[in-house]
């Protein structure tokens, strides 16, 4: 395991990572076997790591706020409760654009090991960050096609995201060009 240190004399940029676990079953409807029928479902899981330390599982993702967090700077709450509900035991994320990299501060440490020496300040490159970004959109498309084989509705907006990614790209070619 790797410490990220920005007091080092050789600075790291930190590493956000995903995995999704997809598992699709069918189940009966309507209790019984007998007056029931086989209902597809697809459970699906996503993890997140930061210098492949696994976040906590308690506290939700949210897709949508991490590709706004990207157009601006501010406070995201990036993450929620496993409830749903945000109050609950979600915490925000304060995002700091920068020219060549993107800083997460985050209220409290991220990680599923509370034992992780950690500051909660989370420095990415620009270049990790649409790597990650491509990797969420594929784990997306991969759950997209799972869903529609099994006739369930999808509701992430992937062509949203990668819109977002090439907005992004095009304003650090415009400002490297200035």
């Amino acid at each position: 395991m790797e410490i990220h240190s920005k007091k080092d004399e050789k600075f790291k940029f930190d590493k956000l990572s995903t995995e999704m676990k997809i598992e699709p079953r069918k189940v009966y409807k309507n209790i019984t076997r007998v007056r029931g029928r086989m209902v597809p479902i697809v459970d699906w899981k996503l993890f997140l790591y930061i210098n492949e330390n696994e976040l906590d599982e308690d506290e939700v993702f949210i897709v949508e706020e991490f590709f706004k967090s990207l157009l601006s700077p501010g406070t995201y709450p990036l993450f929620t409760c496993t409830c749903g509900i945000f109050g609950c035991g979600g915490y925000y994320v304060e995002v700091i654009h920068e020219a060549e990299r993107i800083i997460w501060i985050t209220e409290q440490s991220p990680f599923k090991d509370q034992t992780i020496e950690s500051s909660n300040k989370f420095i990415f490159s620009w270049a990790q960050i649409f790597e990650f970004s491509r990797g969420l959109i594929q784990e997306f498309e991969h759950l997209k096609s799972i869903m529609n084989a099994n006739e369930l509705e999808f509701n992430f907006e992937i062509e949203k995201y990668r819109r977002i990614i090439t907005e992004i790209r095009e304003r650090q070619t415009n400002d490297n060009d200035s």
